[in-house]
């Protein structure tokens, strides 16, 4: 099992936050990733495309995400068992295409 939490805040100019956050149990996956060109450098705005495969080779988009300056995106939380297909995009050129598989059976 692993945790998740979630908050929302909206600071005031000069405000600072202090809190405590507690993490419930949850059953969910989740994929955390990172871009990098054939340099192995990190390629920062490459759009990313979470799928699920349908059984007629249909995809249906669960959700997307922008790569940050670092290359790094995620997504979740994912149902576990499940497979999913990734397809990464730069400059309109398909960088790769991954199919993930969430195991959460230990």
């Amino acid at each position: 099992m692993s945790t998740y939490g979630k908050f929302y805040f909206r600071p005031m100019p000069g405000e600072q936050i202090s809190t405590e956050l507690t993490l419930y149990e949850d059953s969910h996956a989740a994929i955390c990733g990172r871009v990098l060109d054939r340099r192995e450098e990190p390629v920062s705005g490459a759009v990313v495309l979470l799928f699920l495969p349908g059984p007629d080779d249909s995809l249906s988009l669960v959700s997307r995400f922008v790569t940050d300056e670092d290359g790094h995106f995620i997504f979740g939380p994912l149902d576990g068992n499940t497979l999913y297909l990734i397809k990464v995009f730069k400059d309109e050129i398909k960088l790769r295409e991954l199919e993930i598989f969430t195991d959460t059976d230990d």
